[in-house]
C-alpha cells in the first residue's frame, strides 16, 4: 500500500506563490489609487454614472463567461467606487482608512477567526477585551465597566437598549416576552439617528414607544421638553425606562447637555444611553473632550471607532458602566458554542452580542493604537474640528451663504442664499450639479423645513484650499 499522502483537488487554489503574485498586484493597484487621491491627480470623487448604468455595466461583467483578469477586474472596482481618500470627499460619516488599518483587515480576512467564542479567536478575544477596557476608561467609567465590540452603531444601539429594557423592567422580558399592558417607552432626542427609533420598534414597542424630545435652537435636546414629555408619557400610562441622548447628532453634529440629562435620569430612575457613535472619539482630544462632559454618568455608550479613528468599517464599542448589565440582553443556552453561562466568562463574547459570527474587528483598533498612539488620534480630531470651524467662519464672512448653527465638531450645514426663488429647490439642484461634475461628494439634510448642504469633514487630507474650492463650485453651480 502506498504511503504517499493524497492531495486535495483544491490544493492549487490555495497555492502560496499564486497568492503572493495576486497580493502584489492588488497592493500595487491600491497604492496607485492612494497616490492619486493624495496628489489629487484623479479629480473624480464619485462616478457620475446613474444607478441603472452602473447596474448594467456590472451585470454584463457578471454574465460574461470568460475568465476574468483579476487585476483588471479590481481596477474596475476601484474606478467605479466612491473614493473616500480623496480630499474632496466631504459626505457621510465614513472614514478614509489608514493604510496600516487596511492591512490589518487583510490579515483578519485571511485568518477568518470569529471573536464570539475564545476557542475560535483567542487573539481577537483578548484584543477585544483590551479595547473595550480602553474605551471604558476614556469614557470615564471605573473598572466595573465592560462591554463588547459589534458591527456598527445601529446594532450597538439595539444591543444597549435591549439590555436597558431587561435591566429596568420589573419582569423577565427575555423569558416572558413583551407585555403590551406595560406600555414601555424610551425618550429619544429629536435629532437622534434613525437607528434609535428603529431599535425601539424592532423591540416590539411600536411607534409610540419612541417618544421624541424636541431640539432647542442649537439642535440639542431641550431639557424643558424632556421633562414635559416624561410627565405627559406618565399621564398616558406609559412606562418610560430610558433616555437616549446624542453625543453628537447626525444632522448637525450637536452635542446634548449630558450632565443635565444625567441629572434628570438620576432623579427619575431612568437608564441613560448615549449614542456617541460619531462623537465618542472626541474623548481623545484634550481640546474638545469637554463636549462630552457627563458621558461618564451614562449607563451605556455606543462609540464607532470606524467613524473618527480612520479605521475600515466596522468596529463599534457597546460599553456599559455596570459590566454585569452587558449580560442582560442575551441569556439563552447554546451548549454547542457556549460551555457555561456565567458572567465570569468574559472571553465568550457570544453571551453579550447579537452576532454568532464576527471578524477580528479589534485587530484594526488595537494595531492602530499601538502603531500611532492616542495622541495621534487626538491631533486628528483637533485638526478636522478646527478646520470645520474655520470653514464656518468663512461661510459667515461671505454674504451669499448661511449656516443654521455654528458647528461643534466636524459636521457643518450651509446653503447658498443669493438667488431668488425657492432655496430648497436651488440647494437640491446645487448638490446634484456638483455631484454630477465629480468634483466633490457631499450630502444634504433638512432642518426646520429648510434643505441644507451637509458636509462631514472627516478626511485628514482635506485642506482649507479644498473648502474654498467647494464654495467656488457652489457659486458656479448657480450661474
Amino acid at each position: 500500500m502506498s504511503s504517499q499522502k493524497s492531495k486535495s483537488p483544491f490544493v492549487s487554489d490555495y497555492d502560496p506563490e499564486n497568492f503572493r503574485k495576486r497580493g502584489y498586484e492588488i497592493i500595487d493597484l491600491l497604492t496607485d489609487y492612494l497616490s492619486g487621491c493624495v496628489s489629487e491627480d484623479n479629480q473624480r470623487v464619485l462616478t457620475s454614472s446613474s444607478p441603472q448604468e452602473i447596474y448594467e455595466k456590472w451585470l454584463a461583467i457578471f454574465s460574461d463567461k470568460a475568465p476574468i483578469d483579476f487585476k483588471q477586474f479590481m481596477s474596475q472596482v476601484l474606478n467605479d467606487s466612491n473614493h473616500l481618500h480623496h480630499p474632496r470627499y466631504v459626505g457621510h460619516q465614513v472614514s478614509a482608512p489608514l493604510p496600516e488599518a487596511v492591512l490589518s483587515d487583510t490579515v483578519s480576512a485571511m485568518l477568518n477567526n470569529s471573536s464570539v467564542v475564545y476557542e475560535m479567536g483567542p487573539v481577537a478575544t483578548a484584543m477585544e477585551h483590551i479595547c473595550v477596557q480602553w474605551m471604558a476608561k476614556k469614557i470615564g467609567f471605573d473598572n466595573k465597566a465592560d462591554g463588547v465590540l459589534t458591527s456598527g452603531g445601529t446594532l450597538g444601539n439595539l444591543t444597549a437598549l435591549l439590555a436597558a429594557r431587561q435591566a429596568q423592567a420589573d419582569y423577565n422580558i427575555w423569558e416572558e416576552g413583551v407585555q403590551s399592558e406595560k406600555n414601555l417607552a424610551v425618550l429619544v432626542a429629536d435629532q437622534s439617528h434613525y437607528s434609535v427609533r428603529r431599535a425601539v420598534q424592532v423591540m416590539g414597542l411600536g411607534e409610540r414607544g419612541a417618544i421624541a424630545v424636541a431640539a432647542d435652537a442649537n439642535f440639542r435636546m431641550d431639557i424643558c421638553d424632556l421633562k414635559a414629555k416624561y410627565e405627559a408619557a406618565k399621564s398616558r400610562g406609559m412606562s418610560v425606562f430610558a433616555v437616549v441622548a446624542c453625543g453628537c447628532s447626525t444632522a448637525t453634529g450637536s452635542f446634548d447637555d449630558l450632565s443635565a440629562i444625567a441629572n434628570f435620569c438620576l432623579e427619575h430612575g431612568l437608564w441613560l444611553h448615549v449614542d456617541a457613535a460619531h462623537g465618542g472619539s472626541t474623548l481623545l482630544s484634550s481640546k474638545y473632550k469637554h463636549l462630552l462632559v457627563g458621558i461618564e454618568r451614562a449607563d451605556s455608550v455606543v462609540w464607532d471607532a470606524h467613524k473618527m479613528m480612520m479605521l475600515p468599517m466596522l468596529v463599534t464599542g457597546v460599553i456599559f458602566r455596570n459590566g454585569h448589565c452587558s449580560y442582560e440582553t442575551f441569556s439563552q443556552k447554546a451548549a454547542y458554542i457556549l460551555s457555561r453561562l456565567s458572567q465570569d466568562t468574559w472571553y465568550d463574547m457570544g453571551l453579550r452580542t447579537m452576532e454568532c459570527s464576527k471578524d477580528m474587528m479589534a485587530l484594526k483598533l488595537f494595531s492602530s493604537l499601538r502603531l500611532k498612539g492616542e495622541a495621534f488620534f487626538g491631533d486628528y480630531i483637533d485638526y478636522i474640528y478646527d478646520l470645520t470651524k474655520w470653514f464656518a467662519d468663512e461661510l459667515q464672512k461671505a454674504d451669499d451663504f448661511e449656516i443654521p448653527v455654528y458647528p461643534e465638531c466636524n459636521i457643518i450645514c450651509f446653503r447658498y442664499t443669493k438667488k431668488h426663488g425657492d432655496l430648497n429647490v436651488l440647494t437640491e439642484q446645487i448638490r446634484k450639479k456638483i455631484g454630477g461634475g465629480e468634483g466633490f461628494y457631499m450630502v444634504k439634510t433638512t432642518l426646520g423645513g429648510k434643505i441644507y448642504l451637509r458636509c462631514t469633514i472627516i478626511n485628514p487630507l482635506t485642506t482649507k484650499q479644498d473648502l474654498l474650492a467647494l464654495m467656488d463650485q457652489v457659486r458656479q453651480a448657480v450661474q
